[in-house]
């Protein structure tokens, strides 16, 4: 099976074998718990299931591990879990795409016998991604595990790959410090000379970094941290692409700068690898604002419209609680104690983990997080992280209507249809300038954020992409307080060309939600609805999430026809201004057709 992506009226779709395929998938943790049947029962042929070289914590700060079998733990190599749960997916569905989602995580024998390859953790000793010795070792069991997988008797069923690392598998530094060690500081120092060089550099301490101290060794660590974890990312994206004979897609998580702040978890590198001819696709979840709050916008992680201009997809994990979404305890009974990932805090709040207390608010929630992929041209990837949560007819029926919606949309032709027309910069190199742990390092997130409920959609891209994208805005929002070379010289292009834009700074670290909206409107840019919903538009699709129970008025820019696809009740109409009753945290989704 041969696949790889491919753009069509400017949205990339995963060609497999000449046939274009939406990506829009299923997987769980538990596999024992999870909803397979059903997602095949309604259509779904995608399909990522996971396998890790170790059953050790993918969470080194909790412990928390879902795999039951690491697959080179034993002396012999084990793959008879992962065997058996693909070959009981093509049971139900002989003509599935199978996605192995692999964990290139040492096993307890290599990280005892590499203790200097090796950072400590809360929960034990974990490889560095500095290590050259770990590249090399993981690209030889990664070689072992594909060759069976390749040989087996599902070999025709597999479509692609994702590979993953580090912390929680989304390649951030099993230390959440950057890979802080002897050997780390010891490459570091290797690494200066190669790229500035300064022979005998300085290295930093944990000191330097826990007490807020910013100068040229904190920076120069900080950006050899976050290249370090980007470039074991493309070295096994290449291994595995020269495996398989670059004859599918690979993709991995990465790219977080629109979320995560800490300069030292290693998300930074995207500018790294965007452009690698190893890398397909580039997975994040939606981001969890808010403890995943109905009433706000769970925005990208990653600047996805970089993705696209670069020639990638991002493939969105959506791990969307529902009011059937159980604790972990209550989920795989005896395996971990009933503190782990609870519903709720010491105090009584609900925490991420919590999902809506009904299933139209489920149904809402869902129904938002689709609307927001689709009119990014995202795929989707539901993640039933415990399993079950999924598991009700209308759920499940609406799922299948995103997907028949999602297939739809391929031959959908993108041109006059209303688009984003604000940017909002991420400047991950910025990162660098701001204290450890500081909370400026959150301004990126609170604009995202706040740009949600603006009425006006927004696109997100890296700083070092203004040039080729600048002249298809009437607005940008910059989001650093001390930008990087690459954000300076954005903001000048902004000023050269006479291009309205806003900037976080040292002294404004915030915006409010009118201030950003009166700064847009002002400048030309059109708002669909001032009231503080959550609009999505583009592809020739819009979506509503309601704030609050009552009438909902939605502006367009001209008359199109407009379909209702999900959603509360609305007659098919030919209008500039949809009208609407909403109650309070609902959302729907039009269709839009041009006249």
């Amino acid at each position: 099976m041969k696949s790889q992506i491919e753009f069509r009226n400017g949205k990339p779709f995963i060609n497999i074998d000449g046939a274009l395929h939406y990506p829009i998938a299923y997987t769980t943790y538990f596999d024992e718990c999870g909803c397979w049947t059903d997602f095949i029962s309604h259509g779904y042929r995608m399909f990522f299931v996971n396998v890790s070289f170790t059953d050790l914590p993918i969470n080194n700060m909790t412990g928390f591990t879902p795999f039951l079998t690491g697959v080179f733990e034993d002396d012999e190599m084990n793959c008879g879990e992962f065997d058996n749960l693909v070959r009981s997916i093509l049971i139900d569905c002989p003509d599935a795409f199978i996605f192995p989602r692999i964990n290139i995580a040492m096993p307890r024998k290599w990280i005892e016998e590499n203790p200097y390859e090796c950072v400590e953790t809360p929960t034990g000793k974990r490889e560095s991604l500095c290590s050259e010795k770990f590249l090399k070792d993981g690209s030889e069991l990664l070689r072992k595990l594909i060759e069976h997988i390749r040989s087996s008797d599902y070999a025709d069923r597999v479509a692609g790959y994702q590979i993953c690392g580090g912390i929680t598998q989304e390649w951030m530094h099993h230390d959440l410090f950057g890979s802080f060690s002897e050997m780390g500081l010891e490459i570091f120092s290797k690494w200066m000379y190669t790229k500035y060089g300064i022979e005998n550099a300085d290295v930093p301490s944990r000191e330097t970094f826990t007490k807020g101290i910013v100068n040229d060794t904190t920076q120069r660590y900080i950006e050899f941290s976050n290249e370090m974890a980007a470039s074991a990312i493309n070295f096994f994206a290449k291994e595995l692409k020269e495996y398989i004979n670059n004859e599918q897609v690979v993709g991995a998580f990465y790219g977080y700068s629109a979320f995560v702040g800490n300069n030292l978890y290693g998300l930074h590198g995207l500018n790294h690898i965007i452009d690698s001819p190893y890398i397909d696709f580039f997975s994040s979840p939606c981001a969890y604002d808010d403890v995943r709050c109905l009433g706000v916008d769970w925005g990208d992680m990653i600047p996805v419209d970089s993705l696209k201009l670069h020639g990638k997809l991002a493939f969105i994990e959506c791990d969307i609680r529902t009011y059937l979404t159980r604790r972990l305890h209550d989920s795989r009974p005896g395996r971990y104690s009933e503190e782990y990932y609870g519903l709720t805090d010491d105090n009584g709040n609900k925490t991420v983990w919590c999902g809506p207390e009904t299933q139209e608010l489920s149904l809402s929630a869902i129904r938002k997080t689709f609307a927001h992929q689709l009119t990014k041209s995202s795929g989707v990837w539901w993640f039933d992280m415990w399993g079950g949560w999924y598991n009700e007819d209308k759920i499940m029926n609406e799922i299948k209507t995103m997907k028949l919606i999602a297939d739809s949309s391929i031959n959908k032709n993108n041109d006059n249809y209303p688009h984003s027309d604000v940017v909002v910069f991420v400047d991950e190199k910025a990162y660098a300038n701001i204290p450890y742990s500081n909370p400026l390092d959150r301004t990126v997130t609170d604009v995202r954020r706040t740009m949600g409920n603006t009425g006006i959609p927004f696109d997100l891209c890296i700083v070092e992409d203004c040039e080729k994208i600048i002249d298809n805005y009437k607005a940008a929002i910059f989001t650093a307080p001390y930008p990087s070379e690459d954000g300076i010289k954005a903001i000048n292009m902004c000023k050269e060309k006479n291009l309205p834009y806003m900037t976080i700074t040292e002294d404004k670290t915030s915006f409010f939600v009118e201030e950003l909206r009166d700064f847009l409107v002002s400048n030309n840019v059109h708002c669909y609805n001032d009231d503080g919903n959550v609009v999505y538009c583009g592809n020739g699709y819009i979506g509503i999430h309601a704030i609050n129970d009552g009438e909902v008025k939605i502006t367009l820019p001209e008359i199109y026809n407009v379909r209702q696809l999900l959603g509360t009740g609305f007659s098919c109409s030919t209008t500039d201004i949809i009208s609407i009753y909403m109650n309070k945290h609902d959302t729907v989704l039009f269709e839009l057709f041009k006249i």
